[in-house]
């Protein structure tokens, strides 16, 4: 039986202090309802707004215990990853006060980059296992501690041998720390998201921007006071980061915590004769290189070095493919992106670190500048290296890496042009300023793609071996390309021609950087890759935000049937 409209009661909702004090309750529930199921609905909204940004940006870590940990230790693993490049920048920019220290020829100078470079490389595999098998944050502050105590020798080296030797062991010094710092990195960011962009391109710079820095940095310095007080600097900075390592870098381990002696066990999966073969491989293959154009290419003793080199190397090759544990997977590079990547970066940074170093060298030699203006004509590297690597950091989940690869590709060669053409008298703004920027900006781009991917190619507990991996080929390519293009500046300088015009084996030696562009260029267009950093679709996620209607037309599906009962009474 259906009961007139005019005896049904109006229902309203009173709260219980209205109740108790006696006020009178609006008599218009359905507009007061309404308005707190909308206001309801539009806090809602805007909670999910947030929770979606986020879940798309992503979250912070479990190992860092708040965000200014989290930053100060992307920027420490930035440092550590620069330790190399840093030396490197160092070296360029002393050329001539310490040739004229020491007395120093031109192919010694070389070493001191060379050097470093030969054993960070020779080691880095090694280490880069050792870091996953003992612990990563031990190695990292003990890495970081014997830099700053080694560099410091430097500063008082008496002769070239001294120096040389030095620098040596700062190489493995810095194979101690990029392993770990990369390990730490890529098993604390494994989820992919725009979080984990932000800070492998931040990462990415190190490379490129410690280079430019230690160019800049230790070029003040040498002018205020001489070479030796650059690398008092370093031993200061080094020293202060490692101090600072010891609250900043977390705990991120491959192995359960455990004594010391049952972590050693562990020793028993090591690739000892993986280490031999690739130490001695690597090391008499790059000194030969090295050594080839200040003793002569048809020395025996230089080619006994390269063809030994390359036979260890080859066997370091098949040595790999039967190990149970081997130091560097060959499965790893039946990935074709992965062995693409790697060709098209070891060609880019060849490029880059042979017109870097020859650019430093041709504003000291030709156009006779102090260590002081030099640093001030290198400064937009660093400028536009940051600016560049902050642009990458944002554009690798939205922009296809294929493109980004052939895009820094193509800015290594154009750089290397401007280079190839540039004159004594060539205005700097023409010439030098914008092949500056392209450089920087070709190293910024492929180095952030690269690095995502060479440590998604390997699991969470061999991290710090795909970072040993990757820097492996960027440290024997510097030594590489320092051998090659000191052998081109060698070889014009003493001819008629070189003689004649003090230019031209500049000329060459940027030439030299074109090859290496060029190449780059041609197999990046081969890479097949999408985008990199995306945060993952939670599975349901789409289906529970169709299921689960906003409040308002909740509240308005479930009012459908009630009135409907209430008619048919």
């Amino acid at each position: 039986m259906a009961v007139p409209p005019e005896q049904v009661p109006d229902i309203t909702e009173v709260s219980l202090d209205q109740a108790r004090l006696g006020e009178k309750a609006d008599v218009t529930p359905t507009s007061a309802s309404f308005k707190e199921n909308a206001q309801a609905a539009n806090g809602d909204e805007e909670l999910g707004s947030l929770e979606r940004t986020k879940t798309q940006f992503g979250d912070r870590p479990e190992c860092f215990k708040n965000t200014f940990q989290e930053i100060s230790f992307v920027f420490q693993a930035t440092v550590a990853t620069a330790t190399t490049s840093f030396l490197t920048g160092v070296a360029l920019i002393i050329t001539v006060p310490v040739s004229r220290d020491l007395g120093m020829t031109q192919g010694e100078i070389a070493w001191i980059s060379a050097s470093t470079s030969l054993v960070a490389g020779a080691l880095q595999l090694a280490l880069g296992q050792l870091a996953d098998l003992l612990g990563r944050k031990a190695m990292f502050i003990t890495g970081m501690a014997s830099f700053s105590a080694f560099v410091l020798l430097v500063a008082f080296s008496q002769n070239p041998f001294w120096m040389l030797i030095v620098c040596g062991i700062l190489g493995a010094c810095s194979a101690m720390v990029v392993p770990p710092a990369i390990g730490i990195l890529g098993a604390a960011y494994a989820t992919p998201s725009k979080r984990k962009n932000v800070a492998f391109s931040a990462f990415s710079a190190g490379n490129p921007l410690g280079f430019v820095f230690g160019t800049i940095l230790c070029g003040i310095a040498t002018q205020l006071s001489s070479w030796r007080a650059a690398f008092i600097m370093l031993c200061i900075i080094w020293a202060v980061f490692t101090v600072h390592a010891v609250w900043a870098v977390p705990n991120v381990e491959n192995f359960d915590r455990a004594p010391l002696r049952q972590r050693l066990s562990t020793l028993k999966q090591f690739d000892y004769v993986g280490t031999i073969l690739t130490i001695f491989g690597t090391g008499m293959f790059t000194a030969g290189l090295t050594l080839g154009p200040e003793d002569g290419w048809a020395r025996p003793h230089v080619i006994a070095l390269l063809v030994v080199g390359i036979a260890l190397l080859v066997m370091f090759v098949f040595w790999e493919r039967i190990f149970p544990t081997p130091l560097m997977p060959p499965h790893i590079w039946k990935d074709r992106n992965f062995s693409l990547i790697i060709a098209v970066v070891l060609l880019g940074t060849m490029s880059f670190t042979c017109s870097g170093f020859w650019t430093a060298f041709f504003l000291q030699e030709i156009q006779q500048f102090s260590t002081l203006m030099v640093a001030v004509h290198l400064l937009p590297m660093a400028i536009a290296g940051l600016i560049w690597n902050i642009i990458a950091g944002h554009i690798l989940h939205r922009v296809n890496n294929t493109f980004i690869m052939v895009f820094g590709a193509a800015c290594y060669l154009g750089a290397s042009l401007l280079f190839s053409f540039m004159k004594p008298e060539s205005n700097y703004w023409a010439f030098m300023f914008p092949a500056l920027i392209l450089n920087v900006a070709g190293a910024d781009f492929q180095f952030n793609v690269a690095n995502m991917y060479v440590m998604q190619s390997l699991p969470k507990h061999q991290q710090s071996l795909a970072g040993g991996i990757f820097n492996v080929v960027i440290r024997l390519s510097n030594t590489a390309i320092m051998g090659i293009s000191t052998a081109v500046f060698s070889s014009v300088e003493l001819t008629a021609d070189g003689m004649a015009d003090p230019m031209l084996k500049f000329t060459r030696t940027f030439q030299v950087s074109v090859a290496f562009a060029a190449a780059s260029v041609l197999f990046a267009p081969f890479l097949r890759l999408g985008t990199q950093g995306n945060h993952p679709k939670v599975e349901g996620q789409e289906k529970d935000q169709s299921d689960n209607p906003t409040p308002v037309a909740a509240s308005a599906v479930e009012s459908e049937p009630e009135e409907k009962k209430k008619q048919d009474m």
